[in-house]
Formats: structure tokens, C-alpha cells, sequence
């Protein structure tokens, strides 16, 4: 396997299991998921999870043969309109973000909000320890399941749930999709269909607002910012008033 095909994969937005896994599949043509491990060098874990993802994105299928299943991965042409695609994406969302920064600014009175970052797995616990450390009363959380499961998985997000132990007064979740692992301490409501679809997880607590976004891993963004928390709460409490109880 070429050193340099993974690090320009990497480069261009797969992880590094995402990129050996992608080229032992390429490699092979058809194959299980012990003879992807065997190509790669990696760890079959490793691999069933960059697998996965591949998945998500469409750049690998499965099929089932003599009760085994079998990998195919897309071609190279498919993974050049994918990239190509989240390049696009990838600068609206920058140049939305560059065009807004007057509308934050005035939110700040001219002053720099506080932010931090968190990636990986670790953009989870990052949000879940902020919460402990801060422990608000109250919290409000958009989340899309659908986002969330296709990264993280449901044990995952429980394991790490069960490291922090503290619980808001009073929380309120609204959902886009269906929620795999309900929290039985929130009020729950499913998104209206009217308010489009929403991506990522958005928490607002405090004088904070916690972005979980997925584009290539989790990122999370925590940003003080009291205007920012306020008006996202206002517009939070909006949406819940339109929205259903979970049927």
C-alpha cells in the first residue's frame, strides 16, 4: 500500500484508518472484513469503524454471501466528487461564518467571546465535562439522532454520559430523527418539520452554547457568550412552543 495515496487521503479529509481501509478495499476488489484487516496492518476494530464511516458517505457498500459480508468499496472517481463536494461545503460554511462575524461582534458589544474546542471522541466528553464543571440549572439541546448515531454509537454515548454525574434542574430536547438512548431527566419534543432540518447538536446552558458538528469527526465548539446564549435561548423557546411531544 502506498505511504504517499495515505497521506493524501488523509490530507483530503479521511482519517488515517478511513484512508488504509479505503485502499485495502480498493486493493482487493470484493473482501471481508478479515482480509481488509490482514491488507491494512490495522486493527479490525480500527477498520469496522472506518468501514462504517466510509459507509455513511457512500464510498462502501455491503452485500452477504454464504452468511459472510463482504466489502466493496467505491471507485476513485466517486471519492473525487465527494471531496469536491465537501470542499464546496465546507466554504459556504466558512464564508457564512465570515459573513456573520459582524452580526457576533455587535452581539459582544465589540469584545471577543471565550471558545473552546474539542475533537474526536473527545468532542463528547469535552461537552459533557464543561456541563459538570458549569452546572447550570437549566439546559436546552437541538439534536439530529441521525447525525449523532452515524458517528458515535449508542454505547459510546453512554459510557460517556455515566462518567459525569451531574443533572440540569431543568432540561428541555428537542430531536430531529429518532433518538436511540433517551435521557428520562429531559423534557423531550420532536423538532417541527416547518423549521427545516437540523444538523449536528446545538446545547444552550449558562452563558454558553455548545456546537456539536460532524463533517469529517466530531467537533464540539463551546463559545461564553451571554447575548449569544440569550438570543439562541429566545429563539430555542420559539421552536419548542411550535414542536410535538414524541408520539
Amino acid at each position: 500500500m502506498s505511504v504517499d495515496l495515505v497521506a493524501l487521503l488523509t490530507a483530503a479529509t479521511f482519517t488515517p484508518s478511513e484512508s488504509k481501509a479505503y485502499l485495502a478495499g480498493l486493493e482487493l476488489g470484493s473482501a471481508t472484513l478479515s482480509e481488509i484487516v490482514k491488507r491494512s496492518g490495522i486493527s479490525k476494530t480500527s477498520i469496522f469503524e472506518a468501514l462504517e464511516s466510509l459507509k455513511t458517505r457512500n464510498l462502501v457498500r455491503t452485500v452477504r454471501k454464504k452468511g459472510r459480508v463482504i466489502y466493496r468499496v467505491a471507485d476513485a472517481e466517486r471519492v473525487v466528487e465527494l471531496l469536491r463536494s465537501q470542499v464546496a461545503e465546507q466554504s459556504a460554511t466558512i464564508d457564512d461564518v465570515v459573513r456573520a462575524m459582524p452580526l457576533f461582534s455587535a452581539l459582544q458589544g465589540g469584545t471577543h467571546p471565550s471558545t473552546m474546542i474539542h475533537e474526536g471522541i473527545d468532542a463528547v466528553h469535552g461537552y459533557f465535562a464543561h456541563l459538570e464543571k458549569i452546572r447550570p440549572e437549566s439546559l436546552d439541546e437541538i439534536a439530529n439522532g441521525e447525525d449523532i448515531y452515524a458517528w458515535i454509537t449508542p454505547e459510546e454515548l453512554r459510557k460517556a454520559r455515566s462518567m459525569y454525574k451531574w443533572q440540569p434542574k431543568h432540561a428541555r430536547a428537542l430531536y430531529v430523527g429518532t433518538p436511540k438512548n433517551w435521557n428520562p431527566k429531559f423534557a423531550h419534543r420532536v423538532l417541527n418539520k416547518a423549521w427545516g432540518t437540523f444538523r449536528g447538536n446545538l446545547a444552550i446552558y449558562g452563558n454558553f452554547v455548545s456546537v456539536l458538528t460532524y463533517t469529517n469527526r466530531p467537533i464540539t465548539i463551546i463559545i461564553e457568550s451571554k447575548a449569544l446564549a440569550d438570543s439562541l435561548r429566545l429563539l430555542f423557546g420559539i421552536a419548542w412552543r411550535a414542536s410535538d411531544d414524541p408520539k
